[in-house]
């Protein structure tokens, strides 16, 4: 307490603290500060800005009609939207991205125990596409790699140059897969599960 002193005095939270269970209430009145008290007074000024021109007597008879704008809702994925998505670096291997193509189709269509959510969450770090979009925009290339290299920081995907369709899906079925599921090993190690 005596460490933290400033801060709860600053934030209105500062109390007596008699014994070990009186940290469930100043948990639960810095929470209250934190997630309600601080964002008040900007969610007033918006407001105030969405009454000037009778916008929100408008949002607030016909919700439904802006939902959409408020309120994002993940699109499904596409192999036609994940194909559009990725940018690709000139130079690239004509056959690999017919290579691609043809695995996200079969992807879309379940021939694969992969999914378009793995797919972007292996080169993005993404399950849906974010409402303003990605910076950088994702791209695609073509490598001499084994595997395909997903690159979270950039978002970047190197593709692995092959000879067959079935072994670049194999290849992509078996990097994507493995790695989110050692991903998600390694998160339960890191939580304590």
């Amino acid at each position: 307490m005596n460490e933290c002193y400033n801060y709860l005095e600053l934030i209105g939270c500062l109390r007596l603290i008699t014994s070990l269970s009186d940290k469930y209430i100043l948990a639960k009145d810095i929470l209250t500060h934190h997630v309600i008290k601080r964002v008040q007074a900007p969610f007033e000024s918006f407001k105030q800005g969405l009454k000037t021109l009778g916008v929100l007597e408008k949002i607030q008879t016909y919700p439904e009609a802006f939902y959409s704008i408020f309120c994002h809702k993940p699109e499904n994925l596409s192999a036609k939207i994940l194909s559009d998505l990725f940018t690709v670096h000139t130079l690239s291997d004509a056959q690999s991205l017919g290579f691609w193509n043809s695995y996200l189709q079969a992807v879309e269509d379940g021939k694969s125990a992969t999914t378009l959510e793995d797919i972007l969450i292996f080169a993005t770090g993404c399950n849906s596409i974010p409402p303003a979009g990605f910076k950088p925009t994702p791209s695609i290339e073509c490598l001499q790699t084994d595997f395909p290299v997903g690159n979270k920081c950039n978002n970047c995907l190197a593709l692995p140059i092959t000879n067959t369709y079935k072994e670049f899906q194999d290849k992509m079925d078996f990097a994507i897969r493995n790695t989110l599921r050692l991903e998600k090993e390694e998160s339960c190690h890191y939580i304590g599960q």
